[in-house]
């Protein structure tokens, strides 16, 4: 039996990257809008901060070990994307 609601779509909720989730959860937003991993470099789907969470703490759960927030964490991301800007093609 169909319902008579419509389904919503994440493109409709007009999400956006927060750039606290860069030192948070070690991700940037890449040029098509999508959270990139600094450490792994996975786009994930959606902008929103559940997803970056879980994948942080599933499968970078060694980096929270080594650098717990503060001063060490903010210096770890920034050595991260200043990797990742290199390897990305100049246009």
């Amino acid at each position: 039996m169909a319902s008579g609601k419509k389904k919503r779509k994440t493109e409709e909720e007009n999400r956006e990257f927060n750039q606290d989730w860069r030192e948070s959860f070690a991700f940037i937003c890449n040029t098509y809008g999508l959270p990139t991993s600094l450490i792994c470099h996975e786009k994930l789907a959606h902008n929103k901060k559940s997803n970056l969470e879980r994948h942080f703490t599933t499968k970078h759960a060694q980096f929270t070990g080594k650098c717990p927030t503060g001063d060490a964490r903010k210096k770890a991301v920034e050595e991260f994307q200043k990797t990742i800007t290199v390897k990305l093609p100049a246009k």
